[in-house]
């Protein structure tokens, strides 16, 4: 029976359900502390203030320096290149964000048919990895946030990709592009985005293809390959600094004095709560073609096992270390769903095969996706430029940057200074940087209801604040 119907259905659901976890939150303005001040670099840098080896988030700067080197700099300069295209609105970062959930999906489809055997029906099915993919929680949470990565996982993917093409032919070929994509991954992210430099070893365990020193050559190869593409960037002087910087400062202080969580084992809970929902959805067509007892072809158990080794050497590295959050294994994600959906597409399969394909469950689960995505448009218009988050607050910043001129310093107190959803949206759509340490700053922003440091030189600004207050000092009488 000819099952194009209904995979084609399904992957106009898989699209709707995409399209809805993803668009009308993207359409809203408020993000995430983090994305934000991502934004605001890579924005400063497209308007000038700021180079691709030296970003810079403020005129006062970050953690003592005065240029920007939490991250190594590659997604600001991409970004950056997004904000010369189509100018500083503040849908501008979200889409640059949809975009690689696109270009992520789109090679989540492309490895699940090097993997799948083009004459299964399964090959068709890339779409149940895509869906099993967006459903997971902080998947669309970090495309709804602007975090870095959303790039990084982009450029692992390709790599993976790569690894697995690597196995069937032209290897020293698509071993180079692995090499490519893995330093790629790395300047994005930085260590997070060495993990597929392992696939080759972890494919060959898996797939049984080759012989196991071929695949340890490989990512020998691979590895030689991004040691090589770094040396070759060192030797430019500038990237040499701005990369230094960022590993002696930045990377190895916070592994050193930021622990985030209590124990080392913490990735693996936030990786199961993750695929919770898709364990769940996967089980259930498990369940179901069991209780039915359908036979048919083999499993894709090995595929499976391939694309969960390489996953969790995404997740395993950050145990290292006390630093741990859950969008750290974001890159993960994609081959972890994709394990989750090769165990389980061939009982769906089977479960699909029941459906006629001209019926009316066919027919139901098509109008089921046109609603879908009919409803997530017209949801992301009806909430264009809306709140999602921080509603009080940016309608604050939007009242304090009408009157207080670009590129000014304001003052505010010591206390508020990690007030950091405050200063990245006031950088990010008006170029206002705040100083704690200004004497007598000419503007000067506090909490609803607190007092400038000297209030009778200043004078509140009427502008129905909600959650601040905005003083301008008034010059001395003569």
């Amino acid at each position: 029976m000819d099952h194009t119907a209904t995979f084609r259905a399904c992957a106009w659901l898989t699209l709707g359900v995409f399209l809805a976890f993803l668009l009308p939150r993207l359409a809203q303005d408020g993000m995430f502390m983090d994305g934000e001040l991502y934004a605001a670099v890579a924005h400063n840098e497209a308007s000038g203030s700021g180079t691709f080896w030296e970003p810079r988030f403020s005129q006062v700067g970050l953690a003592g320096m005065t240029s920007f080197h939490e991250h190594p700099p590659l997604v600001f300069g991409m970004q950056a290149q997004w904000f010369k295209m189509f100018g500083s609105g503040f849908w501008v970062e979200r889409s640059y964000a949809l975009i690689t959930a696109l270009l992520t999906a789109w090679l989540m489809v492309l490895l699940w048919r090097a993997l799948v055997p083009v004459d299964r029906q399964e090959h068709r099915m890339g779409w149940w990895s895509v869906l099993l993919w967006i459903v997971v929680p902080t998947v669309h949470w970090c495309y709804h946030n602007n975090m870095h990565e959303n790039t990084m996982g982009m450029f692992t993917t390709a790599a993976v990709l790569c690894a697995v093409k690597a196995m069937r032919s032209n290897w020293w070929a698509w071993l180079f592009a692995v090499a490519v994509f893995v330093f790629l991954a790395s300047m994005a992210k930085g260590l997070p985005g060495l993990f597929p430099i392992a696939a080759p070893v972890l494919l060959q365990m898996a797939l049984r293809k080759g012989t196991l020193l071929r695949a340890f050559m490989g990512t020998a190869l691979v590895t030689a390959g991004v040691v090589g593409l770094y040396a070759l960037l060192m030797v430019w002087p500038q990237a040499n600094e701005s990369l230094t910087t960022y590993v002696e400062q930045r990377l190895m202080h916070r592994i050193a004095v930021d622990p985030t969580v209590d124990n080392r084992l913490a990735s693996l809970e936030m990786l199961f709560m993750n695929m919770l929902g898709p364990l769940v959805l996967a089980s259930i067509a498990v369940f179901f073609d069991r209780f039915k007892k359908a036979s048919g072809t083999a499993g894709l158990g090995r595929q499976a096992m391939a694309m969960l080794f390489v996953g969790l050497s995404g997740v395993a590295p950050l145990m290292l270390t006390m630093v741990q959050k859950s969008f750290y294994m974001a890159a993960a994600l994609p081959l972890v769903s994709m394990a989750v959906a090769l165990w389980s597409a061939p009982a769906l399969r089977r479960l699909l095969a029941r459906i006629p394909p001209n019926g009316r469950i066919v027919g139901g689960m098509r109008i089921g996706a046109t609603l879908i995505i009919a409803g997530a448009i017209g949801a992301s218009v009806l909430l264009f430029g809306t709140a999602g988050r921080d509603a009080d607050l940016l309608h604050d910043v939007r009242s304090i940057g009408r009157v207080v001129p670009p590129h000014t310093k304001v003052g505010l107190p010591e206390a508020q200074w990690n007030d950091w959803s405050l200063q990245t949206y006031l950088m990010r759509y008006h170029f206002i940087s705040v100083d704690p340490t200004m004497t007598d700053p000419e503007w000067y922003i506090a909490t609803r209801g607190s007092q400038p440091p000297a209030s009778s030189i200043y004078r509140i600004q009427e502008l129905g604040l909600r959650g601040l207050d905005l003083w301008r000092r008034q010059p001395l009488a003569r």
